[in-house]
């Protein structure tokens, strides 16, 4: 019934497109254009010209492009990973996820022996500074008072700078520790932001450099990350416009690509791509799955039509109707190029400006078929 329905409205609005534009035979004997499909030019009345879009063909920017899946993520330079400085046993966790923290703040401590040695060694170089010291100012008193030797002057000098390269070297090592004494150390935050993950827990022991035990990420440093098969990856562009829509916050959000992974993935074929959000939320979060629409940029000079501009005649012509001054409405033949959201790139035939019924070309040629 709905097919019934639909063809039934298509042949009214033909029957009354062909009967208001309807003159009578010329002269000639020729009928009117407008019940001639095969007429090399037609003129609608203004009733039926309600039923046509006409406007003028430009370089119009395609919208909608190819779509593909991402998740929002943290640029590389603003997620920060806390490992464990010294080898122990950790003794409290003092962060939680989603935890904001400042700069030094505490996020773990550990129970450690080296650095208590590291400690220890610093007492013991600064007690021997201070002797080495008492001992070069004792000789340089003597040497004042003539019972002193040269020789033994030498010695002690020599062993008071031994003693302070100790001890510095002592202090360095020591400022690793971050200050205090015994055998605990605790771990602090390196720059300002959210904690993102937490995998250090009260009691496992833990080694310097291993896997990260806090990470921690700055809200300002979120990008977007897509997944493009990688017969596609060459096709994208740095800079190529995107539109980025998060089902999780409601929104859509505009960005841009800012680049392509040069390798892809062995098992899923896919390369990763960047898009930077021009205008973050404030809720926006890492993790959050989105999809990514790419808009390609037409190139200056282009011109583009929508496909329902360009009907296909004889199996293969391609036929625009182009609106003269007089308003009578004349067929071109054009060549298309690729297709992109909905509109059609034209490689020949048109000129900017040329006014090109856009919508409701079927009308006017009711012999051609419409080229999707």
């Amino acid at each position: 019934m709905l097919e019934r329905g639909s063809s039934l409205l298509v042949v009214t609005l033909l029957v009354v497109l062909a009967g208001c534009g309807k003159s009578g035979p010329d002269s000639s004997g020729n009928a009117n254009a407008a019940t001639n499909p095969a007429a090399k030019d037609l003129k609608f009345s203004e009733a039926s010209r309600k039923f046509l879009v006409i406007e003028p063909v430009g370089g119009i920017e395609p919208t909608g492009g190819r779509t593909y899946f991402g998740r929002v993520a943290f640029r590389p330079k603003a997620l920060s990973a806390v490992t464990a400085p010294f080898a122990g046993r950790i003794a409290s966790v003092l962060v939680e996820p989603g935890q904001k923290v400042a700069a030094g703040a505490a996020l773990f401590s550990i129970d450690s022996g080296d650095v208590l040695q590291l400690r220890t060694s610093l007492e013991q170089a600064r007690i021997k500074l201070r002797t080495a010291e008492e001992v070069f100012a004792r000789q340089n008193e003597m040497m004042k008072r003539g019972v002193g030797t040269e020789m033994e002057r030498f010695d002690a000098e020599m062993k008071l700078r031994e003693a302070r390269s100790e001890a510095d070297r002592a202090e360095r090592n020591a400022a690793l520790t971050g200050g205090g004494t015994g055998t605990q150390v605790i771990a602090r935050a390196p720059v300002e932001g959210v904690v993102v993950s937490v995998k250090a827990t009260q009691g496992a022991t833990v080694q310097p450099g291993g896997d990260p035990l806090v990470e921690i990420g700055n809200p300002g440093g979120l990008w977007v990350v897509g997944d493009v098969p990688e017969g596609e990856a060459s096709q994208l562009q740095k800079g190529t416009k995107a539109e980025v829509q998060i089902a999780a916050l409601n929104v859509t959000l505009n960005g841009r690509v800012a680049g392509v992974a040069p390798r892809s993935d062995p098992e899923t074929r896919r390369a990763p791509f960047y898009v930077e959000i021009d205008k973050a939320p404030a809720d926006l979060r890492a993790g959050v799955l989105v999809r990514i629409a790419l808009i390609a940029p037409a190139h200056p000079g282009e011109l583009w039509l929508p496909v329902t501009a360009v009907l296909l005649k004889d199996g293969g012509r391609r036929v625009v109707y182009i609106e003269e001054q007089d308003g009578k409405f004349v067929p071109r033949e054009v060549e298309v190029g690729d297709a992109r959201g909905g509109q059609v790139r034209v490689i020949k035939g048109l000129q900017a400006g040329e006014r090109v019924v856009m919508r409701g070309a079927l009308l006017v040629d009711r012999e051609a078929e419409q080229l999707l």
